[in-house]
């Protein structure tokens, strides 16, 4: 029995920590090298999804972010939670050259979801 519980909290501390906002954050990026516009709409907030809809309309958006983010590496540098929002910034290594970006993320049905703002 201590076995089982032992393996279900393991197993509910790896979801847990799945789902953080680093995570997240950096699984949209991914997404959206990769010109998965679909999956990319998973990570953002649903007031953010209709922008994501747009990229995607653009005749060929889905080759010109292939072809720009190509080779590129994402990593959290820095996450700061504050309740139900989380500021994440992001590494991007590309081409020997690095950059960051910050990205909002809130609370969304219990799940960390990125936000554009306006």
């Amino acid at each position: 029995m201590k076995k089982i519980l032992g393996m279900l909290a393991m197993a509910l501390c790896l979801i847990g920590c799945s789902k953080g906002p680093d995570k997240v954050a950096v699984a949209f990026c991914e997404a959206l090298a990769d010109g998965n516009f679909d999956k990319a709409a998973e990570y953002v907030t649903k007031d953010t999804q209709p922008v994501l809809k747009m990229m995607a309309s653009v005749p060929g958006a889905k080759e010109n972010m292939k072809k720009e983010t190509e080779g590129a590496k994402f990593k959290a540098v820095n996450t700061k939670i504050d309740g139900d929002k989380a500021t994440v910034t992001i590494e991007t290594k590309k081409d020997g050259k690095t950059d960051t970006d910050d990205f909002n993320l809130v609370k969304e049905d219990g799940a960390w979801k990125v936000k554009a703002e306006k």
